[in-house]
């Protein structure tokens, strides 16, 4: 009898809402690149030869000016700010990373690229968009990641 293995591998959504001054003015959807170290971690992980576990999880939102396409050696973003997620949430299969980057962050950032990054600052996962969203004062952005294990 041979044994089949159907296991997808990781993959990830990533889906964002922009507002100006409250109102919604943009939804951006899409997928995401799991990067080498973010695979390097899990497998730390699962043989249990990460040192500091509080800082293995995915922990920050990351965005960037990058526009360069996605790459499994990415390591970081261009312009890197990160902030703390507001939630992480289990379900199933699936882990989902909500964010909020408030008004008065990452002004002035001409933001292409977002991130999800470990507490210890290893990225995870990776996405760079085509358009650009201009960080102004009265800009925030609420949204969530999905990864599909």
């Amino acid at each position: 009898m041979r044994f089949e293995d159907n296991t997808k591998p990781i993959t990830g959504e990533f889906h964002i809402n922009i507002y100006r001054r409250g109102k919604a003015i943009d939804k951006i959807e899409g997928h995401n690149l799991v990067v080498d170290v973010g695979r390097k971690r899990l497998a730390q992980l699962a043989a249990g030869k990460v040192s500091n576990y509080s800082e293995s999880y995915i922990t920050h939102i990351g965005v960037g000016s990058g526009s360069t396409a996605e790459d499994i050696g990415d390591t970081e973003l261009e312009g890197q700010q990160l902030f703390p997620l507001t939630s992480v949430e289990v379900n199933g299969r699936d882990v989902q990373c909500n964010f909020y980057i408030a008004s008065d962050e990452a002004v002035g950032l001409s933001i292409r690229e977002f991130g999800l990054f470990c507490s210890d600052g290893t990225m995870f996962s990776h996405r760079v968009r085509q358009g650009v969203i201009e960080k102004l004062e009265d800009i925030e952005i609420r949204g969530y990641w999905i990864l599909h294990f």
